[in-house]
């Protein structure tokens, strides 16, 4: 399949679609409680099709990665899909992150308390965990790219490890108590845009050989090219454009250099008192600087384990720790599980 026949095929509505435009059609008029009194109930719960009407039917509120990764014994970090158009509208939310991708025409998205339009060519990514709906009622048409937060972890320690809008929103969804929900990217008619995620798609169906190696790296050349041409342009919440801006800075800061940085560096860095430092950590986390320091460490020391053939005790000097006894404790106490256990269940 190329791109030209995925676009054709996307424009036609699926089963799913089909029904959902009935129900849409049939809610704008008269007769609508007799329409749902005709449903098909047994099919609908089968299907798992949303229908906010039907007593104990499908309503997710909560997905968990379970629910998309890991199926078919496919090892899928990143899933491309159409969102299915005139899907009522629900609020949910889910343990990975999600890219949205406007293809065609526009569609209403709320995350948190924020209800904005995307448009022809936006990018939404939304941080896990956060409440968020998407409306399509039109024959618009909208990409969902779903993200393992553990790849999109892989993705910055790698290569996105720059100080950047797209890193700084990482790191704020990961750390910051009043994170961001979202930010956006507007790519307009970029052709090169629009053909590389059309041609992840496309990966994502045929399942090819090496198909799992191919979208992680597609996906990294995406937000790479999206930074490289939409740094400048990237909109963030309102609340998060009136927050310290400074916060952003130190957390780059310490997320840099993690393994070694004491509250007197950040205020020596930033010219601020220690105790104001304190202060300003524990304000926008909820964490003291050393329980902060501990969390990204142990975040590193997980990616080490799970991407790289280090013994234990490098990782713990890696990390910061001089005592590998001492960082095996606190890893098993964390984790409910020893370094060396964790590696063989993530390998």
């Amino acid at each position: 399949m190329n791109t030209k026949e995925l676009l054709e095929n996307l424009k036609e509505f699926n089963e799913h679609e089909l029904f959902y435009k009935d129900y849409y059609n049939a809610k704008q008029g008269e007769h609508f409680q007799e329409y749902l009194g005709n449903l098909d109930i047994d099919y609908i719960k089968k299907q798992l099709l949303i229908v906010p009407e039907i007593k104990d039917g499908f309503m997710p509120d909560s997905i968990g990665d379970d629910a998309f990764f890991f199926n078919d014994n496919d090892k899928n970090n990143v899933i491309l899909s159409k969102h299915n158009r005139y899907t009522p509208v629900f609020s949910h939310q889910h343990q990975f992150f999600e890219l949205v991708y406007v293809l065609r025409g526009s569609c209403e998205q709320t995350t948190g308390h924020n209800h904005f339009t995307l448009n022809e060519g936006d990018l939404c990514l939304i941080s896990p965990y956060t409440k968020h709906s998407i409306g399509v009622f039109d024959d618009s048409l909208v990409i969902n790219i779903l993200i393992r937060r553990s790849t999109f972890e892989d993705i910055f320690y790698t290569t996105l490890k720059d100080k950047n809008k797209l890193s700084a929103f990482f790191n704020n969804s990961l750390y910051t108590k009043n994170y961001n929900a979202h930010l956006i990217i507007s790519s307009g008619k970029d052709s090169y845009i629009k053909n590389h995620i059309l041609s992840m798609f496309i990966e994502n169906m045929e399942k090819k050989k090496y198909y799992e190696n191919i979208l992680n790296s597609g996906l990294m050349i995406l937000l790479s090219k999206l930074l490289q041409n939409y740094e400048d342009t990237i909109q963030l919440p309102e609340e998060t454009q009136k927050s310290s801006a400074i916060f952003s800075d130190i957390m780059s800061y310490i997320d840099e250099n993690y393994h070694a940085v004491s509250l007197s560096d950040i205020a020596g860095k930033f010219h601020f008192s220690t105790a104001y430092c304190s202060r300003l950590i524990k304000k926008h986390t909820g964490k003291s600087f050393t329980q902060l320091q501990q969390a990204i460490r142990f975040r590193k020391a997980c990616f080490f384990l799970e991407n790289t053939n280090k013994s234990i005790a490098e990782i713990s000097e890696l990390v910061g720790f001089n005592n590998v006894e001492h960082f095996n404790r606190l890893f098993k106490k964390i984790y409910q599980t020893t370094p060396g256990q964790y590696r063989k269940e993530k390998n």
